[in-house]
């Protein structure tokens, strides 16, 4: 038995984790492998968004049609969301989600378990409560092979201070996540990360972790690293101080031992992890 995991990234920072158990079986000819897929699991984190202003990828139609798709088969029953934020959460659009399956799992702050409790009597709903200091540790029944830890880390921003923002630690097919929202990039994230995990397979996070220095040398003296998918970009259209241009210049030049990123430009792309 082998494992495939695979992240769609499905707009901003969203990314649908999906985990494939393959049973090898023989080839008719002597020594040839064939696979059969004998189960799945997924998990969605900040796979609805859609950012009012503009500046960021929304969730495009055509993804959110393969997201409810995978809700309506059975395939999608758990969904993460790191804060409120319109470019990370999108309230109609998990409404939406709630009638194809009411019984859909829903992980998330205060806020976002507040205003879906206001509109909808639907979904299983698991707040994490902001005063919550600790790292909360749960199995997932509805994505079997998946193991999921979170802790409230503040949001990057001093505008921001006040908004609970949650840290997602992910362990499936034998690989770790870290998948940290729009964290603030201090020492004690990636400290507490190591806590849970010294080794990273993938960071799955916005794209400023990396295109700061600053960011970067906390990282690197806290963990190692493998691999890295930057996401959380602008439009285009909207990056008028070049701030992806800018982020591929310092991780080109760190020498500092992360990996050179991922970057999440194309929406609907799978990356194997």
């Amino acid at each position: 038995m082998t494992d495939q995991l695979t992240a769609r990234h499905t707009g901003n920072a969203g990314v649908l984790i999906h985990l494939i158990n393959i049973e090898e079986t023989a080839g008719r000819e002597a020594g040839e492998k064939a696979g059969k897929e004998t189960a799945g699991a997924s998990i969605g984190i900040d796979v609805f968004c859609r950012h009012r202003k503009g500046l960021y990828m929304d969730t495009p139609e055509v993804e959110k049609a393969f997201l409810y798709s995978e809700i309506e088969r059975g395939g999608l029953k758990t969904l993460v969301f790191t804060h409120e934020h319109d470019d990370h959460f999108c309230l109609e659009d998990v409404l939406e989600a709630f009638k194809i399956n009411p019984k859909l799992h829903v992980i998330s702050t205060r806020a976002v378990i507040q205003a879906l409790r206001e509109r909808s009597g639907a979904g299983i709903l698991t707040e994490i409560p902001p005063e919550e200091a600790g790292m909360v540790r749960m199995k997932l029944p509805e994505a079997p092979g998946m193991d999921l830890a979170l802790f409230n880390s503040p949001h990057m921003g001093d505008q921001f201070a006040d908004i609970q923002n949650l840290v997602c630690l992910l362990e499936a097919g034998g690989r770790k996540l870290l998948i940290p929202g729009d964290a603030r990039p201090d020492a004690e994230l990636f400290l507490r990360a190591a806590s849970w995990s010294p080794v990273v397979d993938w960071l799955i996070g916005p794209f400023p972790l990396l295109g700061l220095p600053s960011s970067r040398k906390k990282i690197a003296e806290a963990l190692t690293v493998r691999h890295v998918l930057a996401v959380h970009l602008p439009r285009p259209e909207k990056d008028v101080h070049g701030w992806r241009a800018s982020a591929v210049k310092v991780c080109e030049r760190a020498g500092d031992g992360l990996p050179m990123p991922l970057f999440g430009d194309v929406i609907g792309e799978t990356y194997r992890l």
